[in-house]
């Protein structure tokens, strides 16, 4: 069956039935969150997101089977820009979050998250944004290394990558700030230049990771 005007479709990959249960509980009781289905492998979701592409897909990172939970992201961000990837896991290794965000997640949230936390979360994603717990952002942004290599950006590079994580293209960007295109151009390269990142998603995630931008913002 086809998935609603205005509903917000959802699958689950997580391995333990109880948590599966609770988080569905808790899903039905958001406005237009329609739970698709749940899955404890990674390949039974990979065949049905296939054929029935979702709005957000909730993954856990350990689960069993041959296909890690980064393999699995990869997979899904492949097969259809329609799925948002969330992470969703006890895991609060740097490493792993750092490779799950570079691998193609939009965002990485505790097991514990609140049902506030999870409604923004939910919003935020689907506007394009990077979603993460406080916990997480703190995580990353105590990596020293990241602190030592804090870009310095002008005001109206701010600007631009403020408009960028908000999921505006160059000419939206122009039209805004009134300004050409082409210079939205040259100020979006000096961005990824100066994040050594070589494109926009992975720019405002590292942005968030060195709180330059909030994972809440717009």
């Amino acid at each position: 069956m086809s998935p609603k005007k205005n509903e917000i479709t959802v699958v689950l990959v997580e391995d333990h039935g109880i948590f599966v249960e609770g988080l569905t509980s808790v899903l039905a009781k958001i406005e237009n969150v329609v739970v698709l289905a749940s899955f404890d492998n990674g390949q039974d979701a990979l065949d049905f997101l296939q054929q029935h592409p979702s709005d957000i897909v909730f993954l856990d990172i350990s689960l069993p089977g041959s296909l890690s939970g980064i393999e699995i992201c990869q997979a899904i961000h492949r097969m259809h820009k329609k799925n948002k990837v969330v992470a969703l896991s006890n895991h609060t290794e740097k490493h792993i979050i750092h490779e799950m965000l570079s691998h193609g997640a939009n965002g990485y949230l505790l097991k514990n998250v609140s049902f506030q936390d999870l409604r923004n979360a939910i919003e935020q994603v689907l506007k394009g944004q990077c979603v993460m717990s406080e916990e997480v952002r703190e995580l990353i942004f105590s990596s020293s290394g990241i602190a030592q290599k804090m870009p310095r950006l002008t005001s109206r590079e701010k600007e631009i990558l403020h408009w960028i994580s908000e999921g505006l293209t160059t000419q939206q960007i122009s039209a805004k700030l009134f300004i050409s295109m082409q210079t939205v151009e040259s100020h979006r390269y000096n961005l990824l230049q100066k994040f050594e990142v070589p494109n926009s998603v992975t720019l405002v995630k590292k942005a968030i990771g060195m709180g330059l931008l909030q994972a809440g913002d717009g």
